[in-house]
């Protein structure tokens, strides 16, 4: 099963896992990709017409926006490129190479529904990273970003070897433990494995909206462990087929 199909079937039965995996694992991405959808067709009426009109234009407005700032990174990761020419072992511009590959994928996932072009700048990424780390393994927060470049380029036990990787280097990191919660969660379906990660978290005290936020995501992860073991013990229906 692909990541975004597992994250759209987990966003319909536990909306706060779904959604907050994306926007975790999403480094600069401004806002979710529904924000670049066009609005749903309304009937035109004196009292709609106004708002709608505003709101296309709004609508339009954000993907013009959205597209000139694919442009920018595609510009600026070619500028970069040309610079590491000069010096192939600098660190810090090869992690700024690394974070714009990323943010260009999602980019290219969420606004552009592009999922070839999406996984090639993931892959992109990915090879960034591992270049960092092999330079520099003690660069903050190398790991994680590894491990989301990774997931999204649909290399799985890359990315969770480096979200446990995170955690190992940081055991005190609330977002690594946040991130592979959630991958645990939503891609392995192991709920017991993301509570304990997030329990974790709230023996850290984190600040009160982060506590809400875990504790919520605690309660789904839960409520979907018990619906999946219930599921599970669901004797055969007439005809052979589970019981859903």
């Amino acid at each position: 099963m692909g990541m975004m199909t597992s994250l759209r079937r987990l966003s319909k039965k536990r909306p706060v896992l779904g959604v907050l995996f994306v926007v975790v694992l999403s480094i600069g991405l401004i806002g979710s990709y529904a924000i670049f959808a066009s609005p749903k067709a309304t009937v035109a009426t004196p009292e709609t017409q106004a708002p709608a009109a505003d709101a296309a234009q709004q609508a339009e407005a954000m993907q013009k926006a959205a597209q000139e700032q694919i442009s920018q990174l595609e510009t600026e990761i070619s500028n970069l490129q040309k610079e590491l020419q000069a010096k192939p072992n600098d660190v810090a511009t090869i992690l700024k190479l690394g974070d714009n590959q990323y943010h260009l994928g999602t980019m290219y996932l969420f606004v552009n529904s592009d999922q070839a072009k999406a996984t090639a700048s993931f892959k992109e990424a990915v090879n960034s990273y591992q270049q960092v780390l092999k330079l520099n393994p003690q660069e903050k927060g190398i790991y994680l970003r590894l491990a989301g470049a990774a997931l999204y380029a649909g290399d799985e036990k890359l990315a969770e070897d480096n979200f446990q990787a995170a955690i190992k280097a940081d055991p005190e990191d609330n977002n690594a433990r946040l991130s592979y919660g959630m991958y645990l969660a939503s891609m392995k379906g192991d709920f017991q494995g993301a509570i304990d990660q997030w329990q974790e978290i709230l023996k850290h005290n984190p600040d009160k909206d982060l506590a809400d936020q875990v504790r919520e995501m605690i309660k789904q992860a839960e409520a979907a462990k018990q619906q999946a073991s219930q599921a599970g013990n669901s004797p055969p229906q007439a005809g052979g087929e589970q019981g859903k």
